[in-house]
């Protein structure tokens, strides 16, 4: 396994392209192009502010930047991993073509996916200035959050992308999983608001406790658990490990 990634390794430059290209043609021929970067966390973010601290009323101080602090790393997740399930079946004629690891077609998806939150950050630091969350000493946590979500996300692209090639449903049945898994992730609520006989999911939804950690770090402006970040870091590297593999 160790001789596939240097071979990824060496074509680095074909993976740099790749992800510059993707960024380039996403929103090629639109009218506000590279902006809707930007433009789509915040529609989303107006949608569920409206619907969930006016019309259901949210128990939650600040409601649209508590949501705003989960609802980047979310979308991060949720569109890669749809990405990811059909871009070896999209990129059939290319594979057949061009002689390249075939991993680097979902890392390409997934390194996108992390350039758009970063450039989402531009938006959700200053938004969290302005209503009094300034940066503090728990923003050094957040490279942490990031290269364990990366890495989770790498291995849940790899699994659905070398299963679309054999099951083409998956395309369509993951869009309705990852809609309920939103709901089921406290994304848009508080985890206070959670049964305790239900905890036990959420304690083993890796992606409710790095929601939950961004939110700590962003929005309550303490330390996330480290024991659980570190145990979720451990299984992500299993799982990709794993996940690697069968894509191979």
């Amino acid at each position: 396994m160790l001789h596939q990634w240097k071979e990824i390794y060496k074509y680095r430059e074909f993976l740099k392209n790749n992800v510059l290209k993707d960024l380039r043609t996403r929103y090629k021929g639109s009218f506000f192009g590279f902006l809707w970067t930007l433009l789509n966390p915040l529609l989303m973010l107006i949608v569920y502010s409206t619907l969930f601290s006016i019309i259901l009323k949210m128990p939650v101080d600040n409601y649209p930047i508590f949501l705003f602090c989960t609802l980047l790393s979310w979308i991060f997740f949720q569109s890669t991993v749809q990405t990811s399930s059909s871009i070896i079946v999209n990129s059939g004629n290319l594979i057949k073509k061009v002689y390249f690891p075939h991993e680097i077609m979902p890392i390409s998806v997934v390194l996108g996916g992390l350039l758009n939150y970063l450039f989402g950050l531009v938006v959700l630091i200053p938004a969290l200035i302005i209503y009094g969350y300034y940066p503090n000493i728990n923003y050094l946590w957040l490279p942490v959050l990031i290269i364990i979500q990366l890495i989770f996300t790498l291995a849940i692209s790899f699994f659905v992308a070398a299963l679309t090639v054999f099951f083409r449903d998956m395309e369509h049945m993951l869009n309705i999983f990852l809609s309920a898994l939103l709901y089921l992730t406290p994304v848009m609520y508080p985890l206070s608001m959670i049964p305790d006989k239900y905890l036990w999911f959420y304690n083993w939804n890796p992606m409710a406790i790095l929601i939950s950690s961004y939110r700590s770090v962003f929005y309550y402006k303490e330390s996330p658990n480290g024991i659980l970040l570190l145990i979720i870091g451990i299984i992500s590297i299993l799982l990709l490990a794993l996940s690697h593999y069968y894509f191979i």
